[in-house]
This record gives C-alpha cells, structure tokens and sequence, in this order.
C-alpha cells in the first residue's frame, strides 16, 4: 500500500479543515483519510448498482434500446447496463478537461445534478406521504413511518432547506437541472402513451 498522503489531496479544503480539527500529524487524521476512503468505494458499489438496475428497468419498460435489458446468462446481472452506464461515467471524466459549466468541471457539474435529484426526490416522498395518509388512510402499508407526523414533517422540512440552499449555490446548474426534468417529463409522457400496459 502507498502512503496516506497519495490517496488525498491535502491542499484540499476538506482535509484541510480536517487538519485543523485533529492537528495535521495526528492519527485521528489518518484515520479519517482512509474512513472517507473507505465510504468512497463502498458508495461507488451501490452508484454501480443503481445506476445499472435503472438503465435495466428503463430498457425493459421500452425507454431505452432492448439491448441494455439484457441479463447475463449466467450471473443473471443487467451486464449491458453495467458496462453502458460505465462507459458513459469514463467519458464523463476525461471530459473534465474540456466542458466546464459555470466554472465547475462536467464530473462537479453531474454530481451537484444529482443531488438536486436526490432532494427533489425526498421533498416529492414526503409530500407523497402526507397526502396518501390524508387521501388513503386505510390503504394497507407494510412499513409506516415512525413517529407520524412529527418525523416526516422534520424530513421534509430539512429537505426543503438543504434544496433552496443548494439551489442558491448552483444557480446556473439548477436551472439547467429544470430543463432536463422538463424535457425528459415531456418525453416520458409521450412515450409512455406508445407502452403497452
């Protein structure tokens, strides 16, 4: 194994903060450089997943060509998916270089996409979870939420401001975000009417 200091970049203002924190030789330091490192790879191996069951799914609904439907014959894996959604990440990185949006590199650029993604998908589930009470309140459910309404409210809440303040970071990305959830919306709905049911 390589030294510590090889698997991040120091001048960074995270280590850097983290170098206030501990001391810049302490081991607390060490260990939270290879934690981090650690919680990397592991979030890595569940994006992989993700990614590559929605491609999947996406293929098999008619969304996206057939061929990245397919399952290993053996391992019975969305093995098209994979390698689709890999290639499209590689090209994404050594792209870096050359797209930029609003100062940030294309990689900075999709991650901060994706979080708008991810808050706008917990914002809609809370929501969601609050009219189904109202609208359905005997629809059998196998998980409830606990400590109803109380939690969700907070969930929803903290959801609301960790949106508004990334949007008030990222305008630019925000509103390119919008257009790609207006598009894609528009696109789903005329291609869903084509589905068979």
């Amino acid at each position: 194994m390589g030294d510590w200091r090889t698997l991040a970049n120091l001048n960074d203002p995270l280590p850097q903060a983290m170098k206030q924190v501990v001391g810049s030789h302490s081991g607390w330091l060490h260990m939270l450089v290879w934690l981090g490192l650690f919680g990397l790879v592991a979030s890595l191996h569940g994006i992989i997943m993700g990614y590559a069951r929605q491609i999947f799914a996406l293929a098999r609904a008619g969304f996206l060509p057939k061929v990245l439907g397919r399952l290993h014959p053996r391992f019975q894996t969305p093995y098209m998916a994979t390698i689709a959604g890999g290639v499209i990440g590689i090209a994404a990185i050594f792209s870096d270089d050359v797209i930029s949006i609003n100062g940030q590199s294309l990689t900075a650029t999709l991650v901060t996409m994706s979080v708008f993604g991810a808050l706008t998908m917990y914002v809609l589930s809370m929501i969601s979870l609050f009219r189904l009470r109202r609208t359905e309140p005997d629809l059998h459910r196998s998980y409830r939420a606990p400590f109803y309404p109380v939690l969700p409210a907070v969930a929803l809440v903290g959801a609301l401001i960790a949106l508004v303040a990334v949007i008030a970071c990222n305008g630019t990305i925000f509103c390119l975000y919008l257009g790609f959830m207006v598009v894609l919306s528009v696109l789903f709905m005329a291609l869903s009417r084509k589905q068979p049911v």
